[in-house]
């Protein structure tokens, strides 16, 4: 009886263990779609956005390459987010990344389906360790770009305070100064 209790505690520990694993999978997934929604939807508001400027541009006979430059950059940028992502749900799944032709392949397969190329698990390893890296990489330039813009805002604050602080004593300055040339004039 003394087994049986054992054994019963030991499977709901590793049960307890594996719901674990699946629920922090399912979580990261979650939030990896919700990133790529995200993106989704600003590409979607980007392409508009640039559809109007290129028709906008068009109507007023204007060429458009130029000006549509910076929207074309951030959607190619955000598709290669969400592609990021996508591979990144497919690895959590147990997916790897054919070498050969770039397809998510099962993690228990040793030849690709799509293109016959034998799958290098060790490479897979290497790659996920390389892109944690590169991740962290994105993270601290993510968090440098939003500081220097946080300070750039506040750098522009500052000196539009500063600017009207100047006009305001220029202002009282010039007043100061029309007073002075009237009691000059009076005298």
């Amino acid at each position: 009886m003394k087994d049986f209790f054992e054994d019963l505690g030991k499977r709901l520990g590793e049960t307890a263990e594996t719901v674990t694993s699946k629920a922090g999978d399912a979580l990261e997934i979650q939030k990896l779609r919700s990133q790529i929604r995200s993106m989704a939807r600003g590409n979607a508001v980007d392409l508009m956005e640039l559809g109007k400027m290129i028709y906008d541009r068009y109507k007023a006979g204007e060429p458009v390459e130029d000006a549509a430059l910076g929207l074309c950059d951030a959607i190619k940028d955000r598709e290669v987010g969400i592609e990021s992502c996508e591979k990144k749900i497919a690895r959590i799944k147990g997916a790897s990344e054919c070498a050969n032709c770039g397809r998510m392949v099962a993690k228990e397969m040793t030849f690709c389906p799509y293109c016959g190329e034998k799958i290098d698990h060790s490479v897979y390893e290497e790659t996920e360790e390389a892109e944690a890296e590169t991740d962290y990489a994105e993270v601290v330039k993510e968090t440098a770009a939003d500081v220097a813009e946080t300070v750039a805002e506040k750098v522009g604050e500052a000196a539009e305070k500063a600017a009207d602080k100047a006009g305001d004593v220029a202002d009282k300055v010039a007043e100061k100064a029309k007073d002075a040339a009237e009691k000059m004039k009076s005298e």
